[in-house]
C-alpha cells in the first residue's frame, strides 16, 4: 500500500454504544480511522475523526473530508513529510498538482479544491487548537479565494 486509506468504524466493531479502541479511544460507529502506507493507524488523525468538530459534520461531509485528507496525506508521504510537519509550500504544491499539473490525469476544478481546502483547514484548526501542530499550513491567501482554478 503506497497511499493513505480511511476506514470507518462499524457497529460490528463495538460492544454497546461506544467502545474503547487503541489507547482508550472512545470509538463510535461512523468514526474515521486513518491508516498510513506502512499499515499503521495514526492516533492523532483518529482523534480528529472522533472530535466533536468532525462528528458534527453530516455523514457525507465526513466521508468527503476524510477522503480529501487522505489524498493530502498521500501527497505529503510521497515527500517524506508527516502531516504535522506540513508547510504552506506543501499545500501550494498540492494545490498546483490538483488543479494544474499536466502530469495529473485527474485534475479537479476550483469547487472541488475549495472543498478539499475546507477539509484541510478544519483538520489543521483542530490540530492547532490541541497543540498537535504549532501553526496551520493552510494560509489566509489560500482560504480567501486567491487560488481559484480555471476549471
Amino acid at each position: 500500500m503506497s497511499r493513505w486509506r480511511v476506514f470507518w468504524v462499524g457497529r460490528d466493531w463495538l460492544t454497546g454504544t461506544g467502545s474503547p479502541g487503541p489507547d482508550g479511544w472512545e470509538m463510535r460507529p461512523g468514526d474515521a480511522v486513518f491508516v498510513g502506507p506502512d499499515y499503521r493507524i495514526d492516533p492523532l488523525l483518529c482523534r480528529f475523526g472522533q472530535s466533536s468538530v468532525f462528528r458534527g459534520y453530516e455523514r457525507e461531509t465526513r466521508r468527503n473530508y476524510a477522503t480529501d485528507i487522505a489524498l493530502l496525506l498521500t501527497f505529503l508521504s510521497a515527500r517524506q513529510r508527516h502531516w504535522t510537519d506540513a508547510r504552506d509550500k506543501d499545500l501550494d504544491d498540492f494545490r498546483s498538482w490538483r488543479l494544474e499539473a499536466p502530469a495529473n490525469p485527474a485534475l479537479v476544478g476550483s469547487s472541488k479544491w475549495n472543498r478539499e481546502l475546507a477539509a484541510f483547514s478544519a483538520l489543521y484548526r483542530w490540530a492547532t487548537r490541541h497543540r498537535y501542530v504549532t501553526a496551520s499550513p493552510v494560509t489566509m491567501r489560500q482560504t480567501t479565494g486567491l487560488y481559484g482554478g480555471t476549471r
